[in-house]
């Protein structure tokens, strides 16, 4: 039981979820609305997309290093999807809709993963140069602006799994379907990492390259399919953020992919890749929408909420340097004791 406590309370995560805790405590505290019914379901709103980008974030951190494109995979892929939509007058289930833009999120991840692994480039500096001709294509080439939705994908963003209503403020909330697409995407993911091998490669090549290839594993084949992997969730929540807002918005993709990141790091993941898991990103991610959203509760400004969102990640960039730096050193005093 004490070596069980012992191994709980070294994770991040658990001191992410004591945080979380006590945030809401306060919250609660001073505005007695954090708990209502309302506030928890805009909270879970919130999270959606954010949760699907942790997802890609966390599977390039742990087996390869940064990926900064998600965002504007998202945008690009979700505009195809759409002006695609409008322009044949499709008008059937919206699954199909979501099979076009993850065709072009598989094709824009398959371009960063060829570059990476082809050329071992780092992988910062080429999502970085993809995001950029991403978004020149998009809002250079094709011209995007915003735009009202076709019929199929309006009424999957107006569909609700539920609906609750704050007695007293009057206060409406509804939760979307997305939700659930959410919910799947962190079940196929986490029974892939934790339940396959192509799970255990993943985690192995970002621990250790040269030890995973001598274990067996196909190091190039798993990296190129982390990122187009990465494409193909990418749009999905590019799909997702624009049904959840009723129309298209290009702008309005670009400049979060540094929040999501440091969600996932607050979470656990390491930059040095090999560790990370699903609870971390979700918690981080968590922590940094109550920020987002729920300070305004106890009467704090926009501008101190970025205050607190710098704060934490740096406190979260740090702990999970340090992780890593012990980690080294523990490895370092092993190999020399078996020598």
């Amino acid at each position: 039981m004490n070596k069980k406590l012992k191994r709980v309370t070294q994770q991040s995560e658990f001191y992410v979820f004591l945080i979380i805790v006590a945030l809401s405590l306060i919250i609660q505290a001073r505005s007695g609305l954090f708990f209502a019914n309302n506030n928890i379901v805009d909270i879970i709103r919130s999270m959606i997309v954010p949760s699907i980008y942790a997802i890609c974030a966390l599977l390039a951190f742990v087996s390869t290093g940064p990926d900064v494109s998600f965002p504007l995979i998202a945008a690009l892929s979700s505009y195809l999807a759409t002006i695609i939509t409008i322009k044949t007058g499709y008008n059937g289930p919206v699954f199909v809709v979501f099979l076009i833009a993850m065709f072009f999120g598989m094709l824009m991840g398959a371009i960063n993963g060829f570059i990476i692994v082809k050329y071992k480039f780092p992988s910062l500096i080429v999502t970085l140069g993809t995001s950029s001709i991403f978004s020149g294509i998009l809002l250079g080439a094709f011209e995007a602006e915003r735009m009202d939705l076709p019929e199929t994908m309006a009424n999957y963003g107006k569909a609700s799994l539920l609906t609750v209503k704050n007695a007293e403020t009057g206060l409406g909330s509804t939760l979307p379907m997305t939700f659930l697409i959410l919910a799947g995407l962190y079940i196929i993911t986490y029974l892939v990492l934790n339940y396959t091998m192509v799970g255990r490669g993943v985690y192995a090549i970002g621990g250790d390259e040269i030890s995973a290839e001598r274990a067996g594993f196909n190091v190039k084949a798993i990296r190129f399919g982390i990122f187009v992997v990465n494409g193909i969730i990418a749009a999905i929540a590019g799909v997702c953020y624009t049904v959840m807002s009723m129309r298209y918005l290009p702008t309005e993709f670009a400049g979060g992919e540094m929040i999501i990141i440091a969600a996932v790091i607050l979470g656990g993941t390491r930059m040095a890749g090999g560790v990370g898991t699903l609870k971390g990103c979700l918690l981080g991610t968590l922590l940094l929408t109550m920020v987002s959203n729920s300070l305004i509760l106890v009467g704090i400004s926009v501008y101190w909420q970025k205050i607190f969102i710098g704060a934490i990640i740096i406190i979260g960039t740090a702990i999970s340097a340090m992780q890593s730096n012990n980690a080294s050193k523990i490895k370092t005093k092993m190999k020399k004791e078996a020598a």
